[in-house]
């Protein structure tokens, strides 16, 4: 309990005696200080990250990027292997090992087919494309049937891939068939098993800056682009995909394998950017320098977008460079243009409605 307690004047302190002697409470300073504080508080790293994108937009396309070992070891595979046959690029799938042992997932692809057949069944018209789209894919050369003999290989170099159709919003009509390699059974898929390949595509913000060079516009895409890249006859059986007998879901299935690179293969996009690459290095005595740097950077995967000062230059360009990649198999279509000399030039079953993949739209009048 205090003691004593000996007070000041209202304000001041006061003393308390205690069994450990006196102490003192109350303020200090009588006087109080009517300054106010406030703080601001900013995180300088966001500041200097914000910079530092600033300063990679300006310099875009300034830098390039290096390539990992596994890049350089899908960039060997390709440059080993490739091959031209029927005037097609033949290139190998570049797994990460040499020879991976895949087990037999027929089972997985039975069962997602069943389940397909079903949705189709339902809806009577995706089913009619959806198999318009397997009889194409037969038809194109992109896939075949696959033999009795070689229904029997078991040296592990077999894989079924399920799939499913793909529609774009902008494409109502158009059903894609996409083939899911990156489908587990077990712990890994086809694509855990194969190497992505590097990035070869031209940035975007590049392609859409050049193509601000000149007065004569055009645009224009690949026809299926990458199914006009055939794969390595050994490798083919990793492509496999079941179909209903006779179209019939009622009937037994039978089996197909891809001849071609397709959709949905986590390799596919290099693959198909590193063939473009190469009919320009495989025609670089024939052709002038304007062509071949067209397709080397004014394609983006399988859109061109190119514009020049004056029509006397368009015409001979989309000519030559039509030329050129048909020497590869490569068919440029759907032509849209600002100039109306340029698209008479080509012919009309050539000329594209309009252009929805990068969603741009030129003035034709």
């Amino acid at each position: 309990m205090p003691g004593e307690v000996k007070k000041g004047r209202p304000g001041e302190p006061f003393a308390v005696h205690t069994p450990l002697g006196w102490v003192i409470n109350g303020p200090i300073d009588p006087f109080k200080s009517n300054i106010k504080t406030s703080h601001f508080v900013h995180n300088v790293s966001a500041l200097e990250r914000d910079l530092s994108k600033l300063w990679e937009l300006e310099g875009v396309n300034s830098e390039v990027p290096g390539m990992s070992q596994s890049d350089l070891k899908t960039l060997e595979t390709w440059n080993n292997g490739k091959r031209v046959v029927e005037n097609h690029y033949t290139l190998p799938i570049p797994f990460k090992t040499e020879g991976p042992y895949l087990p037999d997932n027929r089972s997985m692809a039975e069962r997602r087919l069943q389940i397909l057949g079903k949705r189709l069944n339902k809806d009577r018209h995706l089913g009619e494309k959806y198999t318009e789209e397997i009889h194409k894919l037969v038809k194109e050369g992109y896939a075949e049937e696959v033999s009795p003999e070689d229904l029997k290989r078991a040296d592990g170099k077999v894989w079924y891939l399920p799939h499913h159709p793909v529609h774009n919003p902008k494409k109502p009509d158009k059903t894609r068939i996409v083939f899911d390699c990156a489908a587990k059974f077990g712990r890994f898929s086809l694509n855990d098993h194969v190497c992505q390949g590097p990035d070869l595509a031209n940035k975007l913000v590049g392609v859409l800056l050049r193509f601000r060079e000149g007065a004569i516009a055009f645009m224009a895409d690949i026809e299926a682009m990458f199914h006009q890249i055939r794969v390595t006859p050994d490798d083919r059986d990793v492509l496999r995909f079941l179909w209903f007998k006779d179209d019939d879901t009622r009937k037994s299935l039978s089996t197909y394998r891809m001849t071609s690179h397709l959709f949905g293969g986590v390799w596919s996009p290099s693959c198909a950017n590193y063939a473009l690459q190469q009919v320009t290095k495989d025609f670089k005595e024939i052709y002038p320098e304007i062509v071949l740097n067209t397709v080397l950077y004014n394609f983006y995967v399988d859109d061109c977008l190119k514009a020049v000062n004056t029509i006397g230059i368009a015409v001979p360009l989309v000519h030559q460079v039509t030329q050129l990649l048909s020497l590869r198999g490569f068919h440029i279509t759907k032509f849209v243009s600002n100039s109306p000399e340029l698209m008479n030039s080509i012919p009309k079953g050539e000329w594209g409605r309009s252009f929805a993949t990068l969603d741009i739209r030129l003035c034709t009048k």
